[in-house]
């Protein structure tokens, strides 16, 4: 599995510099930052971290963080741009499924858009959980199934056959929700524009955004979940 990500890992960063790639950043790190409430000097662990992309912006504020990944070069480019910020972030290889880590370690836990792609959410999720604290929280983000962007992503990987999709399998929230463990799950459901979208056009995107929440839509491309130990 790791060689998929290793192969990405050059150009990973170009989605963000992209409108709608910079656009769907916005709208994906809303409902996770609202979940995490991340805080100076707690020690969070981001699961599947890749480039740093939410390692890095949490270093920024004063945590202290633990990124992981099982893809070296993906980490490679995250310690690069840690280290020309100078940025002190502990990127360590490892697997999701089998974290080597002691229980009770950390005192939150994100993962975003990296356990699509585990043999196992449940397994993944609950050995995520056992390294969190007493009282932290575990916050997921995954590309929602049944979703305009879940949708794009199985038809290219019919139609590319190196496709990293190949790998992944897209849940509801309401799956995400039922194996989540801990105590007082939610979750929420955003990003209700396709990949077709014009990312320049923000207010439209906002405006999309605000009717699907008024809705109480769940079918967005993005799913988020948090639990609490």
């Amino acid at each position: 599995m790791a060689e998929i990500f290793d192969e990405k890992a050059k150009d990973y960063d170009d989605w963000y510099k992209r409108p709608l790639g910079a656009l769907v950043d916005q709208i994906e790190k809303k409902p996770i930052y609202d979940y995490l409430k991340p805080q100076p000097n707690e020690h969070i662990l981001d699961v599947g971290c890749g480039t740093g992309n939410f390692s890095l912006e949490l270093a920024r504020s004063g945590v202290k963080v633990t990124g992981i990944d099982i893809s070296e070069p993906m980490l490679e480019k995250a310690r690069t741009k840690a280290s020309n910020e100078g940025l002190d972030i502990n990127f360590k290889i490892a697997d999701a499924m089998n974290l080597p880590f002691s229980d009770n370690t950390f005192d939150k836990i994100v993962s975003v858009t990296a356990l699509e792609f585990v043999s196992d959410l449940k397994a993944a999720l609950d050995e995520s959980y056992r390294v969190l604290k007493p009282g932290g929280c575990m916050v997921i983000g995954l590309i929602g199934g049944n979703s305009l962007w879940s949708k794009f992503y199985e038809k290219r990987a019919v139609k590319e056959p190196n496709s990293l999709f190949k790998h992944a399998h897209f849940y509801t929230l309401q799956e995400l929700l039922k194996i989540m463990p801990g105590k007082d799950v939610n979750g929420k459901a955003v990003l209700f524009f396709g990949p077709d979208f014009d990312g320049t056009k923000i207010d439209d995107a906002k405006a999309i955004e605000a009717k699907a929440a008024r809705e109480g839509r769940i079918d967005g491309g993005f799913i988020v979940a948090v639990s609490y130990k």
